[in-house]
């Protein structure tokens, strides 16, 4: 079993590689989609392609949470960045969620603000928790802990595939063109040569959108694949989830539907060297912690969905966004660490203002 929970868009945008692009864009992800809508709004021709389907991989994979900030919780990450830049990643990581939630434009994604709690598994990360707390409320952000975890009023979750679309159906005719996959780009002072099969095509310039699988296209990105998996049961009517859940300082989470299915998924910590991969294959033994995870929950529906995902890993935590170094005319808009639905469009919109 290895099919995700959420649904692939409904449309198909089959199409080849283009013989010219002003701007060519890699990857039909959440990053690809906000780069295309950015373009776009900026009057700039831009074409998308993705070698399967749009959300295919991890965006189409993902828990669907809409969180705050990095996968560290605000006290890590001002010892890591600094009260600024903690700041700053928090408040980007806000305006991130209003705005794509605002350029969805109404359409139906799943979307709910009940705000998240991450939960301490031991006394560490119960003060690391508290210290955030303290710190988020002094920088201005709703945040407060509760006793038991740490609230974020203002986190929110989605249904990430139909999230993708919705910004996909916005896109001019022709600009989104799936089964295109790119195996090679040659980087020129005058544009970029982009291969796909026999086809070749005169790019402008390229984004290269395409997250953990970044290095097999430019091996001198350092960004490093790790496997994410699920699990989602059928609907129960018991209530074990008031709101997006973390814990073990992110790498356990669970949430669960107003329609009452139950999600499940990390536990990844448990496995770290067998997660270090591209292979998309839910394994045995992390599906059997899932599965002790949902009975310590108390969610008793049968298991009607595994799944894993390929995220894209930094060395900050933080996404890369700008030019790619010795590679004129290519950018680059990925490596989210996990949190690419809570960074992907701002981080695109920054990339699009300097193309």
């Amino acid at each position: 079993m290895n099919a995700p929970f959420w649904d692939p868009p409904p449309e198909r945008y089959p199409g080849r590689l283009p013989e010219k692009a002003d701007v060519m864009v890699i990857g039909g992800g959440i990053a690809g989609v906000s780069l295309l809508s950015h373009l776009e709004r900026r009057r700039i021709d831009a074409v998308l392609v993705e070698r399967s389907h749009l959300a295919s991989g991890a965006s189409g994979r993902n828990a669907g949470f809409l969180l705050a900030g990095v996968a560290a919780n605000y006290a890590q990450a001002v010892r890591t960045y600094g009260r600024d830049k903690a700041r700053e990643v928090w408040e980007l990581t806000n305006e991130n969620h209003d705005r794509m939630i605002e350029a969805a434009r109404g359409q139906e994604i799943g979307y709910r603000r009940l705000g998240s709690v991450t939960m301490p598994l031991d006394d560490e990360e119960r003060q690391q928790l508290v210290e955030s707390a303290e710190l988020l409320q002094e920088d201005g952000f709703q945040a407060r802990w509760d006793g038991a975890g740490l609230v974020n009023p203002r986190d929110g979750e989605v249904d990430p595939s139909a999230l993708v679309a919705a910004l996909a159906r916005q896109a001019r005719p022709g600009a989104i063109r799936e089964g295109v996959n790119v195996v090679d780009l040659e980087s020129r002072r005058s544009g970029v040569l982009v291969t796909a099969g026999e086809s070749q095509c005169e790019a402008g310039v390229v984004v290269l959108a395409t997250n953990a699988y970044t290095p097999q296209l430019v091996p001198s990105v350092k960004i490093v694949a790790n496997r994410a998996q699920m699990m989602a049961t059928a609907p129960q009517s018991k209530r074990i989830a008031e709101m997006p859940t973390y814990s073990h300082f992110g790498y356990h989470y669970w949430r669960q539907l107003a329609s009452g299915e139950v999600l499940i998924g990390g536990w990844r910590d448990t496995s770290m060297n067998t997660e270090l991969t591209y292979d998309a294959e839910p394994t045995t033994e992390i599906q059997d912690r899932l599965d002790g995870a949902a009975a310590e929950l108390g969610a008793t529906g049968q298991v009607t969905h595994r799944w894993a995902g390929i995220m894209g890993f930094t060395e900050s935590g933080l996404p890369m966004a700008g030019p790619v170094d010795g590679m004129p005319n290519v950018y680059i808009c990925a490596g989210f660490t996990g949190h690419g639905m809570g960074f992907a469009f701002m981080t695109a919109k920054g990339v699009a203002e300097q193309i």
